[in-house]
Formats: C-alpha cells, sequence, structure tokens
C-alpha cells in the first residue's frame, strides 16, 4: 500500500494502492503510473533484451571516466542517468547483433561537431592502436579541448563481456592523435571516437562518437 507523508494528493506518496495506482519518485521528481502486475517473460526476443542489458551495465562499471562523461553530460538536468542512456540506446542499436560493430561511444552532449575522419591503426609495438583524428573547423566561440577514444575486445553482446575498456585523450594542440597501449595482442577490438568542445559560454560539449575497429600487433 502507498504511504504518504501527510494527506494523499497533498505532499507526497510512495508505494501502490489496491493493485491500481503506484507512486514513487525519480530523481526527486514524483509521479504516479498505473500498476502492473509483475511477470517473467521469457521470449526469445525478451531474452536478448535483458543479456544485452546485462553486458551494457557490465560495460558501464568498468568504463573509464572518459566513455562516462558524454552521457552524464547528456544525462545532467533530465530525469535519468548517463548509465540509463548509454544502456538504452546500445541496447537499441546492439541487441541481437553478433558483434559490437554498431556500439555507440558518445551520444553528443550540448552540441559539438564529431571528428571529419577517425583513422584507426595499429603501430609496430605490440598492444598498441593509434587514433588520428582529422577535426573541422571551430565554429565562432567553440574550441576542441581534447580528442577522445575508447577501445575494447569486440564479443558478442548477448554474453558476459571480458576483458577490459582502455580509453585516453589527446589534450594537446591540434588534438589529433590518440594512442592507446597494453591492449590484448591479435585481437580485434571495437572502438570510438569523439572530440570534446568548450562552448562560449564555457561549458564542456561533446560530439557523437564514431565508431571504428582495429587489430593490435
Amino acid at each position: 500500500m502507498a504511504k504518504s507523508t501527510a494527506p494523499l494528493l497533498s505532499f507526497s506518496a510512495e508505494g501502490q494502492i489496491a493493485e491500481t495506482m503506484v507512486y514513487a519518485t525519480w530523481r526527486g521528481i514524483p509521479y504516479v503510473r498505473r500498476y502492473v502486475k509483475p511477470s517473467n517473460p521469457k521470449t526469445l526476443e525478451q531474452q536478448k533484451t535483458r543479456t544485452t542489458f546485462a553486458l551494457m551495465r557490465e560495460m558501464w562499471k568498468l568504463a573509464p571516466n572518459v566513455l562516462r562523461e558524454p552521457w552524464d553530460a547528456f544525462a545532467t538536468g533530465r530525469p535519468f542517468l548517463g548509465l540509463n542512456k548509454f544502456i538504452g540506446e546500445n541496447i537499441r542499436t546492439m541487441r541481437g547483433d553478433p558483434d559490437m560493430a554498431n556500439f555507440i561511444g558518445s551520444p553528443g552532449a550540448r552540441g559539438g561537431l564529431p571528428p571529419t575522419n577517425v583513422g584507426v591503426a595499429a603501430t609496430a609495438i605490440a598492444g598498441e592502436l593509434q587514433f588520428n583524428f582529422t577535426n573541422p573547423a571551430a565554429p565562432t566561440g567553440w574550441a576542441i579541448t581534447e580528442a577522445v577514444a575508447v577501445a575494447f575486445i569486440d564479443q558478442d553482446p548477448a554474453g558476459f563481456f571480458t576483458g577490459q575498456i582502455t580509453g585516453g585523450t589527446d589534450a594537446l594542440t591540434p588534438f589529433d592523435t590518440v594512442l592507446l597501449t597494453d591492449l590484448q595482442s591479435g585481437v580485434l577490438h571495437r572502438t570510438a571516437a569523439w572530440l570534446k568542445w568548450s562552448k562560449p559560454d564555457g561549458q564542456a560539449a561533446y560530439s557523437v562518437g564514431v565508431t571504428g575497429s582495429g587489430t593490435p600487433l
């Protein structure tokens, strides 16, 4: 049953009423919804969603700050977390896929142009991938502050996430090279790269991610 801190409809309430309505609060925002009897669906499509959800949640736990930043920025001021957006968007693009070619590294937040091109290549040293950025001209009042890249071993998005997520940045003009090291040699990695900007008002902005791949020596 619902518990109220004052008469119902006066201040706030939490819980369900006679299996008809549910009162709750999400990030400080009170809401009410229709009561839905809990179920445990096990269709193939629902299982795909569940397994991909679990993998994405594990990825978020392992994600370096450079990967979390654009998602948290996107969620600022909205009634959800960066984690929720990260999971939801990647379930939408990868659910049912055999690999992670459609991974989204950055959803884009507060504007900001993406790189014109990002080349990913192995270096002569084992376990390294180098990202070479071609960047657009900055709009008036805008400035690039970092080129950002992440990489992880390609795998089935319906499985258990294995390995690590490696991230790096180039915070020096012309923001065109990111080198990731200590990757697993001889294994295909999925990559994502984007630009971090400073807006005219001083806020940080993030471009959408450019997805690619590379195999370190």
